[in-house]
């Protein structure tokens, strides 16, 4: 086998490889074992690289390379089903792929030579697309990474919000072991009261009863765990911050929505709405949540000190904004974001036609 072939191969090999990365960084890790899946790239390149070296480097190359093109999109979508994530994006990446790089390599001739006449022509052009390709990669694996990075995120601040939760749970179970503990002495109090006539402080000693069962952490009880624990510890958070809050939640125990949804909508909402009171002297958060007849309403209002951008406001106030839009058309619902009077306010609509009001 010449030179020119045999670097052909090698750059056939580095676009393999670079198929295979690709796959790991933009759809998600594999479902088998990375030897299986290097082995059947592997196999892939053994194969073109034989065809490349019985077959002639240069002028006439083309239908090869078609075939080539043929071979790998059902190549990359029987191996994209070893990949976690969703099988549309799967899919769609095996099609991608093979696509861009060899219609990228006919624009690559086209442009340089018109058409190639011999093999030094098509080595040139070869190293050409794959570098161009390689930068492409680099690209998707930055989109990938920045997803993950996301969702990374999102499972960290579920973390925080579910041990802010837990400390609200063990504080309510605390107070009920010190109430229990002290029950029958506050019962003789309670007899002696109502026995000697005085109902009015029988009241008020109930009413302190009842105070000291409250747990002041627990803002948000609608028996709707995982929301109420989103909440509260947005809720906690924002008055942490100084923030003067105020809801009013209207949902019911069950939502036929999965919490990981929710928590990207409540989450960018809460974020965007701290960004923007940053400068505020005197900072407002308000958050509406109803569900009526299979559809959620979620509304929030804060006042800030810009002039009237919304998704312009910054890079991460505008990505969290397509993030939640991206949630709502899943949802077929919709996102409406006004500033208006120094006031921002977005409105997130779904339609959750599989909720349970039981």
């Amino acid at each position: 086998m010449s030179v020119v072939k045999s670097l052909v191969v090698i750059l056939a090999a580095v676009r393999i490889c670079l198929y295979m990365r690709c796959f790991s960084a933009c759809i998600g890790k594999y479902r088998v074992s990375k030897k299986i899946v290097t082995a059947l790239f592997t196999v892939l390149w053994i194969f073109e690289g034989f065809l490349i070296s019985i077959s002639y480097v240069g002028r006439g190359i083309a239908p090869l390379e078609l075939f080539f093109l043929l071979v790998e999109i059902p190549f990359l979508s029987a191996m994209s089903f070893c990949c976690q994530g969703r099988a549309a994006r799967r899919l769609l990446m095996a099609f991608i792929l093979p696509t861009v790089y060899w219609i990228g390599k006919w624009i690559v001739v086209s442009v340089l030579f018109a058409a190639v006449t011999d093999s030094r022509q098509y080595l040139i052009a070869t190293s050409i697309s794959v570098g161009l390709f390689l930068v492409f990669g680099m690209i998707l694996e930055k989109v990938g990474k920045s997803r993950q990075e996301q969702e990374r995120e999102l499972l960290e601040q579920e973390v925080r919000i579910y041990e802010n939760q837990f400390g609200i749970i063990r504080q309510s179970q605390h107070n009920i072991r010190a109430l229990k503990h002290d029950m029958k002495h506050h019962i003789k109090m309670l007899t002696d009261m109502v026995s000697g006539g005085e109902n009015e402080a029988a009241l008020k000693y109930l009413a302190s009863m009842g105070a000291f069962m409250e747990n002041n952490e627990e803002y948000v009880a609608t028996g709707n765990e995982r929301i109420d624990s989103i909440l509260n510890y947005m809720i906690s958070k924002a008055k942490d911050s100084g923030i003067d809050v105020s809801w009013k939640i209207q949902i019911p125990e069950h939502l036929g929505i999965p919490v990981f949804d929710i928590n990207v909508i409540l989450s960018n909402l809460f974020e965007n709405a701290m960004n923007a009171m940053s400068e505020v002297t005197e900072p407002s958060f308000r958050i509406m949540m109803k569900y009526d007849r299979g559809i959620l309403c979620i509304s929030t209002q804060n006042n800030c000190s810009g002039k009237g951008k919304i998704s312009g406001d910054s890079k991460e106030h505008g990505f969290g904004l397509k993030n939640i839009r991206r949630i709502a058309e899943k949802y077929h619902g919709s996102l409406t974001a006004t500033v208006q009077d120094g006031d921002f306010q977005a409105n997130v609509l779904l339609f959750l036609e599989d909720a349970d009001t039981e």
